[in-house]
């Protein structure tokens, strides 16, 4: 009777934190109080991937294909305002894969948000491999920010942490990708959903859908590994890597995530 009683304990309050996740179909409009980008060297093939690229139960499907001479991005960003409501976010973009000789996108293989409702509504709606993580951001006197990304309750072992740090040159531009045309094409495998979790939700279609981005602010940033050794990703849950330049740029603005296509498996 113990057992049973509480096996449906259990079971009630596992249905109970499932339901409390919102669904929030696409599309988001969301506001970007601070993000950070850096630009990674190209990788000339999919057996470059560094290791951390991709959550290993992940990895089969998010590595195959043939990846293009294009670059790499890392990007952080906390967003102030969306569907589900305030969240932050680490992406690792190891660069653009082609498929069918004339299409191409680039791929999202490692992600971090700091909700559940990210978790779930990011994997349905774009098929975007998102897991949970702890966030924290820290500032120092001379402005610079630390930021920490770790497994959900084990601060000491960290999967990223860099510092940024501010410069006096302003970038006299801003970025609408109103102009850049498909140039941020993102074209998503499908993947098996978590055997643990239920959060992390699987699909089984591929998906294709073109980012927004209007910048409000934009600025340089200097950005340095605060792991030991100067790393910023510890090579397991985020890849030892680092930028092409040290250089990259810090932003607010709007960011949209639409609708998405459902494309043939590539």
């Amino acid at each position: 009777m113990l057992l049973h009683y509480l096996l449906g304990l259990f079971l009630h309050i596992f249905l109970c934190c499932a339901d409390s996740i919102p669904v929030a179909p696409a599309p988001w409009d969301l506001q970007v109080s601070e993000g950070y980008a850096f630009v990674l060297a190209p990788l000339v093939s999919t057996a470059f991937l560094p290791p951390g690229f991709a959550n290993p139960l992940e990895a089969p499907e998010l590595r195959p294909g043939i990846i293009l001479p294009d670059i790499g991005l890392i990007i952080i960003t906390r967003y102030s305002a969306a569907p589900v409501g305030p969240y932050d976010e680490l992406i690792y973009i190891p660069g653009r894969w082609a498929y069918n000789l004339t299409d191409s996108g680039l791929r999202i293989t490692q992600i971090y948000v700091s909700t559940n409702a990210s978790v779930s509504n990011g994997r349905t709606n774009w098929n975007i491999p998102e897991h949970l993580a702890d966030f924290d951001f820290t500032t120092s006197a001379d402005g610079s920010t630390t930021v920490t990304v770790s497994p959900p309750g084990d601060a000491s072992n960290p999967h990223f942490k860099a510092r940024l740090s501010p410069t006096t040159a302003p970038i006299p531009i801003q970025i609408n990708t109103a102009f850049t045309g498909d140039y941020l094409t993102l074209i998503q495998p499908s993947f098996a959903a978590s055997a643990t979790n239920s959060v992390e939700v699987g699909t089984d279609t591929w998906k294709q859908l073109l980012l927004n981005v209007q910048t409000d602010t934009l600025a340089a940033t200097i950005i340095s590994g605060a792991l030991p050794g100067g790393k910023i990703g510890n090579g397991i849950g985020f890849p030892d890597i680092q930028p092409l330049l040290p250089v990259g740029a810090r932003l607010s603005g709007t960011l949209v995530f639409p609708v998405p296509s459902i494309v043939p498996n590539m």
